[in-house]
């Protein structure tokens, strides 16, 4: 819900209100403007790097061995990621049975 009511700036009630998959979008959205952002700081930075005083032999050969960007490897255990998986089918589960009580 902080995510939702500070990064993506929606009031409680549209929170509320809004769909899980529509939530989800937002987030992917989210997501990629912070990575372009990160990338456009990341390639100031590198060229006010190479533009330098500095001993080019000492500089990184490429701009993503500079700053690598969206290329980590999760950290997640196994075990974390399958307990989100279960976690999401109970809560799938329980909204469907949710959205059948309420269209009745």
């Amino acid at each position: 819900m902080a995510f939702a009511l500070g990064e993506l700036g929606l009031s409680l009630q549209e929170f509320y209100d809004m769909p899980w998959c529509e939530f989800r979008i937002k987030s992917f959205a989210y997501n990629r403007m912070q990575k372009e952002r990160l990338m456009h700081t990341r390639m100031i930075a590198y060229y006010s790097m190479i533009g330098s005083h500095l001993d080019p032999k000492g500089l990184p050969k490429s701009i993503d061995n500079f700053m690598p960007i969206g290329k980590n490897k999760s950290k997640v255990p196994p075990e974390m990621k399958e307990l989100f998986k279960q976690r999401m089918r109970e809560y799938n589960e329980a909204m469907r049975i949710h959205e059948l009580k309420n269209k009745k």
